[in-house]
């Protein structure tokens, strides 16, 4: 597996690109920095909010498979326990939004605290 970095435009906005999910996250706060990545058909968000650290993996073809979570979580999220990380997944986000995400397969979300903090 490969996780590779896209590069973004800068006027590229997040909440553009994956907006359900990020209206259940963060609703109208900040957001520090972004990156995203790929890993094949997956892609990768990489969000620090001040307050944590999520790493959101979308998939518009297939459902996400464990090993590239744990191979994300530990290419992102170095040193950090995965037992120390929450996660959501996307019937939580529809059932909390009200609203069903169609252009996704799959969607997971890992939530980890900030180690600058």
């Amino acid at each position: 597996m490969k996780l590779i970095e896209v590069p973004v435009k800068v006027n590229a906005s997040l909440r553009k690109m994956i907006p359900n999910t990020i209206a259940y996250l963060y609703g109208d706060s900040a957001i520090r920095y972004f990156r995203k990545y790929s890993l094949g058909n997956t892609s990768v968000h990489y969000v620090d909010n001040f307050d944590h650290l999520d790493v959101i993996l979308t998939n518009s073809n297939r459902r996400i498979r464990e090993d590239e979570i744990k191979f994300v979580c530990e290419r992102l999220l170095p040193g950090q326990p995965i037992s120390e990380t929450t996660r959501f997944s996307k019937d939580e986000i529809e059932a909390a939004r009200h609203h069903k995400i169609r252009s996704m397969k799959d969607i997971v979300i890992i939530e980890a605290p900030n180690p600058a903090e």
